[in-house]
């Protein structure tokens, strides 16, 4: 009787299988192995690629207010499956908002990153402006605790995303002035945050945002 029990058991199972298998998944094989194969988006690995000469550091740089983003930018699950920003409306800026464009000066805009199990990601950044101004201390005081995300092109006219809107920089600045000579004054902008869940992204060359129009003098 033990043994006929245990036999009756399999046979139930493998019925509820077929009907589950085939009523939820879909799957005419009735085991319900369709849907969790699907699930799984194959691992393409990375061959080695060369770089011919290029030119380094960067020649752009915006600032984009997180609370002007409709929704996110970037999420992990886009990353996973396509590895870059893309498209005209990658950037959801609200109806009349734009990205403000900062003249960095030559050679002081870079850009690092970390991957850390169970930390997620950490994003950073740098750039100098010259001057401490009335122009700078505006800019920079208007930028006090506000949360931002920021675009950087480099000298090969690759762009990338930094940031998130829900996991934003803060900017922070350093300044002095020269002890003598003919130094010159600059004051240093970064600002790093950890915990994103991505890495600084590629933006493909059909992404577009509005960008407020620099002064004229």
């Amino acid at each position: 009787m033990k043994k006929l029990g245990i036999i009756l058991g399999w046979m139930l199972a493998l019925v509820l299988a077929f009907v589950v298998g085939t009523e939820v998944f879909g799957d005419p094989t009735g085991l319900g192995l369709t849907a969790p194969i699907l699930a799984f988006t194959p691992l393409i690995g990375v061959k080695r690629k060369y770089q011919k000469p290029e030119l380094g550091g960067s020649k752009r740089l915006w600032i984009i207010f997180c609370d002007d983003l409709e929704n996110e930018v970037v999420t992990y699950d886009m990353l996973v499956t396509g590895g870059e920003l893309a498209g005209p409306t990658a950037i959801p800026l609200a109806t009349g908002k734009k990205a403000i464009e900062v003249q960095a000066w030559y050679d002081t805009t870079k850009f690092d990153f970390e991957m850390k199990p169970g930390a997620g990601f950490t994003q950073g950044f740098e750039f100098k402006i010259l001057g401490i101004n009335k122009d700078n201390v505006k800019f920079l005081t208007r930028l006090y605790e506000v949360p931002v995300n920021i675009v950087i092109q480099g000298n090969d006219d690759s762009r990338y995303y930094l940031g998130q809107k829900h996991v934003p920089f803060m900017l922070e600045a350093v300044g002095a002035s020269p002890e003598k000579g003919n130094a010159r004054k600059d004051i240093t902008v970064r600002a790093k945050n950890d915990g994103l869940t991505t890495m600084p992204v590629p933006m493909a060359d059909d992404v577009v945002f509005l960008v407020e129009a620099l002064p004229t003098v």
